[in-house]
């Protein structure tokens, strides 16, 4: 049996508990519903419950103890009270309220399991004919007002197939909330206390791919989506994601903590807003105070807390071109910007695999601009500590300089770099590519797999350099 049998029991256990709820049946009318329910099921679904009661005033009943399995799917609550559910004219269901304590349900792949869930005003629409690997159930017209629900936790029973390079095997979340949740609604989200657990794999030339863990937090994190239910039904069904789709009306995450085994990473505050007009989407990111810790102290001060870092992202939905303007400030040590424009080649196909938006993605021009000499400075001042053969910074500093004029001086119009390198002398250094025909990123991506690649791409007239 598939999940479709499941969603469409579940949706049928409340029909025929709300039906008695309605018609203030007695607890034995309540008991016979349930038990025809319980005989009409197809082959290899089983329905237990301890207790049903009628509840009269909220017009609707509480049952506990509810397992309900279908196959490999099992779901199970110490107790469910449902509120004045009641048939919609168009053959769904509408709920008023639903409270279930200790909801569990585990898949094949999956372990999804909360303390209590709470939804206010549930509308679910007539079930939808059954489809292989897809639910009854159309997440995409599904309304409802409110929905909470604590201590959630999910566990990944599959690793995510080779070759993927991160698997998240477990999420955990204190609260998640869900308000106004419908078709073309403008949807709000937050999360409390949430936790991801993954693995990913490294690989680094001459060695075996080896496997790394790591655990990536965030304190809160608030979402502002319109039509967020047709995004969330493109996932469940395994469906490109809208083309069309606006942006965050708001977004705001506090807190972030990534660890990993080299070190911690954190960022204080992210902020970001997005529009839509005129098919055209526009979203802006401010980011504030980031910090990395590791079991080594840095030996020279950097103002993490007042690091700042900014980006405005256009897109016309039409065209399907980007142009995406972003900076980078850390107070006294670097400033870093960028600036791209991209075209999307099959944009209405969507994008599955990172493979595929490679492919699909074209760059019509970059620029990169950097003022670091302070990160220039630092980085050799460490790299000779490092190596401990006796070099001093400034030799490190030449000897790279003589490396880099080398191998750029197949293009004598990046001959800047070296020379940038060798003095930045508080100069900016401007690093452009602009090609005549988009290139797609998986081709820029391949030129950068070899060293004959790497040089006949930085032989190119479109790849220029200057420092002022």
């Amino acid at each position: 049996m598939k999940r479709p049998w499941l969603t469409a029991s579940l949706i049928s256990v409340t029909a025929v508990i709300g039906m008695a709820g309605v018609h203030h049946e007695a607890h034995m009318e309540l008991v016979r519903g349930l038990s025809s329910f319980r005989a009409a099921l197809p082959p290899g679904t089983t329905f237990t419950y301890g207790s049903a009661h009628p509840a009269i005033l909220s017009l609707g009943a509480t049952l506990t103890d509810i397992t309900l399995r279908d196959g490999s799917l099992t779901l199970r609550a110490s107790r469910m009270r449902l509120g004045h559910p009641r048939p919609t004219p168009d053959g769904g269901l509408s709920i008023r309220a639903v409270e279930v304590r200790e909801p569990f349900l585990q898949t094949p792949t999956q372990i999804i399991h909360g303390s209590t869930l709470s939804l206010r005003q549930l509308v679910l629409p007539p079930s939808r004919p059954a489809t292989e690997g897809h639910s009854r159930i159309d997440p995409a017209h599904i309304a409802l007002a409110h929905g909470q629900i604590e201590q959630l936790s999910v566990q990944n029973l599959v690793p995510s197939p080779s070759p993927g390079p991160i698997n998240v095997h477990s999420l955990f979340s204190g609260r998640l909330t869900l308000d106004n949740y419908g078709p073309a609604l403008v949807t709000t989200l937050r999360t409390e206390g949430s936790t991801i657990a993954y693995e990913r794999t490294v690989h680094a030339p001459g060695q075996e791919p080896q496997l790394v863990s790591g655990q990536a937090s965030l304190e809160r994190l608030d979402l502002k989506q319109k039509d967020l239910a047709a995004q969330v039904a493109a996932l469940w069904d395994h469906h490109p994601l809208p083309p069309h789709m606006a942006p965050p009306e708001s977004f705001a995450a506090r807190n972030f903590r990534l660890s990993m085994t080299s070190g911690t990473i954190r960022l204080d505050e992210l902020h970001g807003t997005g529009t839509l007009e005129k098919q055209t989407a526009t979203m802006t990111q401010d980011l504030k105070g980031f910090h990395f810790q590791s079991d080594e102290k840095l030996p020279f001060p950097i103002n993490g807390a007042g690091s700042t870092a900014h980006s405005v992202q256009v897109s016309n939905l039409d065209d399907h071109t980007s142009q995406t303007d972003a900076s980078l400030t850390v107070p006294g040590f670097m400033t870093l910007t960028a600036s791209a424009r991209t075209v999307q080649t099959d944009f209405a196909q969507g994008h599955s695999s990172p493979q595929q938006m490679l492919q699909s993605t074209a760059l019509q021009n970059v620029s990169f601009s950097l003022k670091g000499d302070r990160l220039l400075d630092t980085g050799f001042i460490l790299s000779a500590r490092q190596a401990g053969n006796g070099m001093t910074a400034e030799q490190l500093r030449q000897q790279a300089a003589q490396v880099l004029q080398t191998a750029l001086s197949v293009n004598p119009a990046l001959s800047a770099i070296p020379d940038y390198v060798a003095n930045p002398g508080g100069r900016t250094l401007t690093v452009t590519y602009a090609s005549g025909t988009p290139v797609s990123l998986r081709v820029l991506n391949d030129a950068f797999s070899s060293p004959a690649s790497m040089l006949a791409f930085l032989a190119s007239p479109d790849l220029k350099a200057s420092a002022q």
